[in-house]
């Protein structure tokens, strides 16, 4: 059994609900989590992204039997600076220069 959770999105978990009844498969909803019982759901879930034009959203896999669908939200909108060598994230501009020394970047 998978369970696919929607983040408590309820609007998108019936959405991917009817969606994958309407593909032949047996899904049931309750909340914004939707349990499946085909385990090769992976693929089908990029597929509901597409057809449904939500390129907003993304599929994560948890483990072998939980994923997370979910909008994509940048670290940047919650106030996080990225590192753009390396991608590490740090909480203010003074510890990305203090990483970025780290890289050997001299900043004035």
């Amino acid at each position: 059994m998978i369970v696919i959770d929607c983040a408590y999105d309820n609007k998108i978990a019936l959405e991917l609900g009817s969606y994958l009844t309407d593909k032949g498969f047996s899904a049931k909803t309750e909340g914004s989590k939707v349990t499946v019982n085909d385990t090769d759901i992976e693929q089908i879930l990029g597929y509901f992204l597409k057809e449904t034009n939500l390129q907003e959203y993304s599929v994560r896999k948890m483990d072998s039997t939980n994923f997370v669908l979910a909008k994509e939200v940048p670290i940047e909108d919650f106030g996080f600076q990225r590192c753009e060598m390396c991608g590490y994230v740090v909480s203010s501009e003074e510890e990305l220069m203090v990483h970025r020394r780290a890289h050997g970047i001299q900043l004035l």
